[in-house]
């Protein structure tokens, strides 16, 4: 009479530990991918948010320069834009007063009040960092930046050649949100520069 024994095959503790390592790798690999390919959809629709809201600011302030023309350029120190009866015909200043008596400056939102803003005199301290809010404020219309946008910087530099015109440099990046991680608003700086002529006639 035959023994029949039954035989189970089995892995060993090498195959096991084989196969486990593989499988750790393909799914750390696909997590990775996730986040990867997650970061550059949201860095893109960042960019492009950013793109869309300052085209909308340097619009409205070319239409108000086209318009009505230049008033003055003021330098951070000095609070007001009084026009000189004889202006240089450079300056650079962070205030862009129009004849229409608006002004566009670099502000951030008071604490106390927030339907006031302040001027930003010490822009080092006040929106350079990363976790600081500041906005381009126009006398006139309330903040033109919206809540997604931060401006670290804008600087106007005026000329007066030929036809007044003055150049904007703007350096912005996102406002810090809970879903935007503090490495992609780092990487999503963006500088813009233009310039808006007054017109001729």
């Amino acid at each position: 009479m035959k023994n029949n024994k039954l035989h189970f095959k089995a892995f060993t503790l090498v195959e096991v530990l084989v196969s486990i390592t593989i499988f750790s790798i393909m799914v750390i690999s696909i997590i990775w991918i996730y986040i990867v390919s997650t970061d550059i959809t949201m860095k893109s629709d960042i960019n492009r948010m950013m793109q869309e809201n300052i085209k909308n600011v340097t619009n409205t302030i070319a239409e108000d320069v086209r318009k009505n023309g230049i008033k003055w350029v003021a330098p951070t120190g000095d609070p007001s834009c009084i026009y000189s009866l004889f202006p240089e015909n450079y300056k650079t200043g962070t205030k862009l007063c129009t004849k229409s008596l608006n002004e566009y400056y670099l502000a951030f939102e008071n604490t106390t009040n927030p339907w006031n803003y302040i001027r930003a005199t010490d822009i080092a301290n006040q929106c350079s960092w990363i976790d600081k809010h500041c906005v381009i404020y126009s006398l006139g219309k309330w903040p033109l930046t919206n809540s997604f946008v931060s401006v670290k910087e804008l600087n106007f530099y005026y000329s007066k050649d030929y036809i007044p015109k003055v150049t904007m440099n703007i350096v912005i990046q996102p406002a810090m949100k809970k879903w935007v991680k503090s490495n992609l608003i780092e990487e999503s700086e963006l500088i813009f520069q233009t310039t808006v002529s007054e017109r001729p006639f």
